[in-house]
């Protein structure tokens, strides 16, 4: 039978903005208040607040984690990264020669990249961990340092070649992370469906990689026609003579080539997204993901003003839209045989995500 011709079963998310908006601004207030020590009680509150609301097939996910777990992973963090980044920051410029504080911020940076790449496989691995359907948990096998190496030769090839190598880098990733993904003790795949790994996704990347000249191009002839329009024709005077105008053209110009650079990189993001879902499979059922350029884009720019004009505080809200928004368009082709599925075999973190929280990589929501 193929994909098509099966039953097909559609996520569903109950969550509310205004009621996860009040227990963000409860947790931005009291993570204010305490120095941002409430913020491991924070993300175990939204996350518990996210996961209820996923619905598949008539249940709803449960998420276990506990705060004393994550302030765990905090203190793993503590030595081994957020204290040798305060002093590469803010000590070794002062205490080290230029050039020795030079190469220790280098040596940083390169360190850096794979450290990253462990961190985002161990958050997933915690995460999937305290994530129970139906009574059983989810888990990640494998190796994070593994990930963390390929990955980071990944990342080389991806600027070896300009960028071009990103699509596939991205499938790369994708496949490594899902392959190792359980629901009990059975393994998710990611199936070769005969087609190219990348399919749909280079024209769309291609628009993404000339985003910035064109992005460029259309804000600066907004900026002309803006100022023309604005003076009302005549010979265009020195930036001395309207300073105010020009500064307000400038940021007019700015902002809205971030916007075009969104909204180009939008059709690339949506068709990565859908394809990858495309090619998971559990016990033979397959995931289909309806991600469109224009909503994901809408999305994307409602999370980074949220954001931005919370200063951070109110991340969670803006993790909550793009979670929502996957969950809604997230659908599974046939149904995996639940009954002969047992408890998870893959050995749990007993701490939270250490290096994960430090380079908040989920706007401490979480990874679904």
């Amino acid at each position: 039978m193929t994909a098509e011709a099966q039953s097909t079963q559609a996520f569903s998310h109950s969550g509310k903005f205004f009621d996860v908006l009040g227990l963000a601004l409860k947790n931005a207030l009291l993570s204010i208040l305490s120095l941002t020590l409430y913020r491991f009680w924070a993300r175990t509150s939204m996350r518990r607040r996210v996961w209820s609301r996923v619905w598949i097939m008539g249940d709803s996910l449960e998420y276990t984690g506990k705060a004393g777990e994550l302030f765990r992973g905090f203190l793993i963090a503590l030595p081994t990264f957020f204290l040798p980044a305060v002093f590469v920051f803010y000590i070794a410029p002062f205490a080290l020669s230029r050039s020795a504080a030079g190469w220790l911020l280098f040596g940083f940076y390169v360190v850096s990249v794979p450290l990253v790449s462990a961190a985002r496989y161990w958050m997933r691995r915690y995460q999937l961990s305290r994530t129970r359907w139906r009574g059983i948990k989810l888990g990640l096998a494998g190796s994070g340092w593994s990930f963390a190496f390929a990955s980071s030769g990944w990342t080389v090839l991806q600027i070896l070649s300009l960028g071009w190598f990103t699509p596939a880098a991205r499938i790369n990733r994708a496949r490594l992370l899902w392959s190792n993904a359980r629901f009990g003790d059975q393994a998710f795949e990611f199936i070769d469906d005969g087609e190219s790994p990348q399919k749909g996704m280079w024209w769309p990347f291609a628009l993404g990689w000339f985003a910035f000249p064109l992005a460029y191009f259309i804000s600066l002839l907004a900026v002309f026609f803006g100022y023309a329009v604005t003076i009302g024709g005549g010979p265009m005077p020195s930036p001395s003579d309207s300073p105010v105008l020009f500064v307000l053209l400038a940021l007019g110009a700015l902002v809205l080539m971030f916007l075009l650079m969104v909204f180009f990189w939008a059709p690339y993001n949506a068709a990565a997204m859908n394809r990858i879902a495309s090619l998971i499979s559990l016990d033979g059922a397959r995931f289909r993901l309806r991600a469109k350029t224009f909503s994901l884009f809408l999305v994307n720019i409602a999370g980074i003003l949220i954001w931005v004009f919370s200063l951070g505080f109110l991340a969670p809200l803006a993790g909550f839209l793009q979670v929502r928004y996957i969950i809604a368009r997230l659908e599974i082709i046939g149904a995996p045989r639940f009954a002969e599925i047992g408890q998870s075999i893959a050995e749990a973190p007993r701490a939270g995500e250490s290096l994960g929280e430090a380079f908040d990589l989920d706007m401490g929501v979480g990874v679904i």
